[in-house]
């Protein structure tokens, strides 16, 4: 079997080129890396012109002439277009060392009966102490009263300043998750230790499973209306596409805040920027966007009362490893003919 590991210079890329051959030892594969060029100023692309993938690094069609002998394709964010998959015929496994393998086109790999293995909940911990630090920054002011100090000098002790500053105590809020996968169940038990009350709304989960996690479940209508913080933790799909809309937000308080670490979909940018403007919600906090990088013109790099990350959710150091070390089981399942611990279905 010939391996071939994509590096597209990501710190998880990396990880599993040090991890995977050595892991592979003793077994009936040869491993190859094919690097993807290294570019400083490199974004990440939203989606391929030919649709079918999203969120990756580099050109689909530079990585098609590259693949032709790979019998097994180890990704993280390259992107597995269908034409990637017909230039390697003898394609028999892709692994990509993501909790949700956006940038391969699952529906080309059900077709041509190619499995695809993921790393579920690579990010899971990370993520949830970044939605907990954004909700956080929220509650107390954070990023503009460091700004004030940058401003002001000393002046940022004045009794107005400060006042003005003045934040929540999390105990005794509400925070509504709207999904109750991996990560939003993290969440749960962070902010159950600040003595929130925690509300989900998940219609794929039992109410007693959000009750065995100490969280009541409702409806999203109810959640709108009764949160402080609502936070979004939902996978991307036709339903959940724009779940988010001016009606929806209209339900909120308008002390409440919005805080989005899952996908950018998920909110209807162009209601969430008027909602915002015209004060309907007090504030929101965007790790996620629905195009990456924004365009320069998105509104809401503007607004005053948004908190905007670079989509750092899982950057820390233990995610990589932890991906990798998952899609690596994987391929020794895969190598050694052993049932696959994380398949993905279309």
């Amino acid at each position: 079997m010939h391996v071939l590991l994509i590096d597209d210079q990501s710190t998880t890329a990396g990880v599993l080129r040090t991890e995977l051959p050595p892991a592979l030892e003793g077994l009936p594969a040869t491993v190859a890396v094919v690097e993807l060029p290294s570019r400083p100023d490199a974004a990440i692309t939203s989606a391929s012109p030919a649709g079918g993938i999203r969120e990756f690094y580099g050109a689909p069609e530079e990585l098609a002439r590259r693949v032709a002998p790979a019998d097994v394709l180890v990704v993280h964010k390259a992107p597995v277009s269908s034409a990637v998959m017909d230039a390697a015929p003898g394609l028999k496994l892709v692994a990509c060392a993501r909790g949700n393998p956006v940038n391969v086109d699952l529906r080309a790999a059900a077709a041509r009966g190619i499995p695809v293995v993921c790393a579920p909940g690579r990010a899971a911990e990370s993520t949830a102490d970044f939605t907990m630090a954004l909700i956080l920054a929220l509650a107390r002011h954070l990023v503009p009263a460091c700004a004030r100090v940058r401003e002001l000098g000393p002046g940022a002790w004045r009794y107005a300043v400060r006042s003005a500053l003045e934040g929540v105590e999390l105990h005794g809020r509400i925070l509504g998750l709207v999904g109750f996968g991996q990560v939003g169940r993290r969440v749960a038990v962070r902010a159950r230790a600040f003595g929130m009350g925690v509300l989900v709304y998940d219609p794929y989960v039992s109410g007693q499973v959000v009750r065995d996690a100490g969280a009541e479940p409702v409806g999203l209508e109810e959640l709108l209306r009764l949160s402080d913080f609502v936070s979004l933790h939902a996978p991307l799909t036709p339903e959940t596409r724009g779940l988010i809309g001016a009606r929806e937000l209209a339900l909120m308080k308008p002390a409440a805040c919005l805080i989005n670490t899952a996908r950018g979909e998920l909110v209807d940018e162009g209601a969430l920027a008027e909602a915002l403007r015209a004060q309907k919600i007090r504030a929101a906090a965007l790790d996620v966007l629905a195009a990456e990088p924004p365009a320069p013109d998105n509104s809401l790099l503007t607004l005053p009362n948004v908190l905007i990350t670079p989509h750092l959710g899982g950057k820390t150091d233990a995610a990589p490893r932890r991906a990798a070390q998952t899609v690596i089981r994987d391929v020794r399942n895969f190598l050694l003919g052993r049932p696959l611990e994380n398949p993905v279905r279309p």
